[in-house]
């Protein structure tokens, strides 16, 4: 026992174990001064009371072979144990064909009572002052507000992978998280996360297990938020969070990844608090996690042995684009006629009927803008993957429109100065989600500082004004909030304020075109004329490429003209 996550954590696998399909969890100062947890599950028989909270105990296993396949949450019996030895620790459960319960206390390990009493049906166990007889650990704990963030961050955790039990966790009295146990997880995750992005959702499988992923992509976030369940047990894996950690560092959200595999293959018992796991075939969980993430990015792996030309970044020269550049006439530029464009069909036949019968050479009379740079630039279109394709001078360069979109529109509100932030009444009061309101509360006073205003009724947290940029640069108020704190969270050292004005300036990323979305020709020439004019025009905000060039040198090289 660590905090009182810890104890929460126990007590909640514990419900689970015993078929609950309703668990509550109230916290009175974080969980500090007391922790109860309750539940409709089978309950235990008043004769096992004692046994159920004596060291290595357990009613979940019974022979050594169900060792190899765990199939519970809990097997040690030692989480009641440890609870009753460092607290003042009370159970009280029914089962429900016995006509009353019974009761167990206990102090610092020592039993003070058992009795038969009269209660539901069911378990509730209640902790109070928790370490009180450690103040060494006591010590150590963190603030009632960060105690209770751990504590329900937990329970969200829970219902995410248990969509079918009703979750609730209240605090000093007030109604706080809950779920409604109707085992529709889009909808859950949808209120945890708010539902105004885009929530996408996958399932893979290897030869040995298979994954439920979801992912709610978070433009502007500079890590991933990782979440993830090996057969509904709550895991900390560091193969899970390496490969994670690799495969979804571009592609920033929240990741929740729901692993299930027969027990045989899963060693459980290899961490103190069960945090880790073992596979015994480690490679499979790799190849699903990246085979969901190349799904829900919307990404094709490359077939395995093809031989694929290395891309170079486009050289850092200055090009000016023809005056008739966005307007839709060529003008020194050719281009598709979209009055003409195939709507289907095939890929190659459709960029063939774009391009020009035959050579093209530079006309006679260029325009000013061509003639001072000495460049020639042609737009072939946009193929099915969403990248555009021009021709320079050098080759071919092929662009990224939302890179490119995000790059201009990032240099756009860097241009406006901090002072030209105001307040902006939000037309109703916008309910908070569970998931943020905790950190809301804790840096409350910080955020009013900075332009953000909250109301309370009924202990639903709400956002009644938040700090916005004139230009153009609006942004949904409650996204802006989670990202504000998200990116402090991330630099304590920075200022709110300073984090604020960050994340103002880089809100272009969500207003960006996305690399689906079809471009007219002359969007994507005006996307080529605003990105040249960019002081950084090379490199999106978060450093990947906007433009990659195949030189004719490169060209020659591959085909084996040299």
């Amino acid at each position: 026992m660590e905090r009182p996550a810890s104890v929460v954590k126990e007590a909640v696998e514990n419900s689970l174990d015993a078929g609950a399909t309703e668990v509550r969890v109230s916290l009175y100062e974080g969980g500090k001064v007391r922790i109860v947890v309750e539940d409709n599950g089978e309950g235990i028989a008043f004769d096992e009371l004692p046994l159920a909270a004596a060291r290595h105990a357990t009613s979940k296993i019974r022979t050594v072979e169900e060792l190899e396949r765990i199939r519970t949450l809990g097997f040690r019996g030692e989480a009641l144990a440890s609870i009753s030895a460092v607290s003042r620790f009370e159970i009280r459960s029914r089962r429900g064909d016995d006509e009353t319960g019974g009761l167990l206390r206990i102090e610092g390990g020592r039993q003070v009572m058992h009795t038969p009493v009269s209660c539901r049906k069911g378990t509730r166990i209640s902790v109070e002052d928790l370490f009180y007889s450690l103040p060494a650990r006591r010590k150590f704990l963190k603030s009632a507000v960060s105690e209770e963030r751990r504590v329900l961050s937990l329970l969200r955790d829970f219902a995410v992978a248990y969509p079918s039990v009703a979750f609730s966790g209240s605090r000093d009295g007030k109604a706080g998280f809950s779920s409604s146990g109707d085992g529709d997880r889009e909808r859950l995750l949808r209120d945890l996360w708010g539902d105004a992005g885009e929530l996408r959702h996958c399932e893979t499988a290897a030869s040995h297990l298979s994954l439920e992923c979801w992912w709610a992509p978070f433009p502007g976030k500079t890590r991933s938020l990782v979440t993830s369940f090996v057969n509904g047990r709550a895991v900390t894996d560091p193969l899970i969070r390496s490969a994670a950690g690799s495969l979804c560092r571009a592609y920033a959200g929240n990741w929740v990844f729901l692993f299930s595999l027969d027990p045989e293959l899963l060693d459980a018992n290899i961490h103190p608090t069960k945090a880790e796991v073992r596979f015994r075939f480690p490679g499979e969980v790799f190849d699903t996690i990246q085979q969901a993430v190349l799904r829900l990015s919307g990404r094709v792996p490359s077939l395995p042995g093809a031989a694929v030309p290395s891309f170079s970044p486009f050289p850092e020269r200055s090009f000016s684009p023809s005056p008739g550049a966005g307007t839709g006439r060529s003008g020194g530029w050719s281009f598709r006629d979209e009055s003409s464009s195939p709507e289907g069909g095939n890929l190659f036949a459709r960029v063939a009927s774009e391009l020009p019968s035959g050579p093209e050479t530079a006309p006679e009379e260029a325009p000013a803008g061509a003639q001072e740079q000495g460049r020639h630039f042609r737009y072939f279109g946009q193929i099915a993957s969403g990248y555009l394709v021009f021709e320079t001078e050098e080759g071919i360069a092929v662009m990224d429109p939302h890179a490119a979109h995000e790059r201009i529109g990032y240099e756009r509100a860097g241009r406006l100065s901090a002072e030209s932030v105001t307040v902006q009444k939000c037309a109703l009061p916008l309910p908070v989600a569970p998931s943020l309101s905790v950190s809301v509360r804790e840096h409350r006073v910080g955020l009013e500082a900075i332009g953000f205003a909250f109301g309370e009724q009924d202990g639903q947290l709400s956002l009644t004004a938040y700090p916005s940029l004139p230009g153009g640069m609006a942004e949904d108020p409650l996204r802006l909030l989670r990202s504000v704190l998200l990116e402090w969270t991330e630099d304590r050292e920075a200022a709110l304020g300073e984090i604020l004005w960050k994340k103002l300036a880089t809100i272009a990323c969500g207003l960006s075109v996305k690399l689906g979305d079809r471009l007219t020709a002359s969007e994507a020439l005006a996307l080529w004329r605003n990105l040249i004019e960019c002081e950084s025009p090379w490199n999106c905000p978060h450093g990947r490429p906007t433009v990659l060039s195949l030189t004719a040198k490169k060209l020659e090289s591959y085909f084996g003209r040299e």
